[in-house]
Parts: C-alpha cells; structure tokens; sequence
C-alpha cells in the first residue's frame, strides 16, 4: 500500500511490470544499434561500393536516422513476443 502512496508500482519496478517479465530496451540501446548500423553501412558504401567519403557519410547519417523509428518500432515488437511467451510459461500472472 505504501509504495502505491509514492507513486511506484505494487511489483517495486520502476517499468510497472510484474517482477521476472521480461525487460524492454531502452532508448539508448536503440541509438548504440542505429549508430552501429550507420558505421556499418558507411564502410560499405566507402570500401564496397566505392562511393567518396561525403557520398557514403550523408547516405549513413540518413540510414542511421531512419533506423532509430525502426529499432524502437521491433523492440516493441520483440517485448510484445516476449511478455506472451512469459506469460505462456508463467501461466498469465
């Protein structure tokens, strides 16, 4: 009852999910994965492809950019599958 007081959650996580479900990412591993991708993506396009280094930077920038939507888009996909398989396992707490 206190901590519904203090505005935490009855599990005590700070996400509001039940203790031992299945954790989401966060924002900054989705960032860490979209700038890797665009580092990625630039040494191909320079090494590969042989695109000159303004060419390959602006393309990698771009796809780095339209990777961030993307990764948070099948994160929650990735957690969606996740919590129902925990819940499968668990028996739907």
């Amino acid at each position: 009852m206190q901590a519904e007081e203090a505005g935490e959650s009855p599990s005590g996580r700070k996400d509001g999910l039940p203790k031992g479900a299945p954790k989401r990412a966060g924002f900054r591993s989705v960032l860490i994965r979209a700038g890797i991708a665009a580092v990625i993506f630039y040494a191909f396009l320079y090494f590969v492809n042989g695109d000159s280094p303004q060419v390959a930077g602006g393309f990698a920038i771009v796809m780095g950019i339209l990777m961030i939507p993307l990764g948070m888009l099948l994160d929650r996909f990735a957690h969606r599958m996740a919590m129902r398989r925990w819940q499968k396992q668990t028996g739907g707490r």
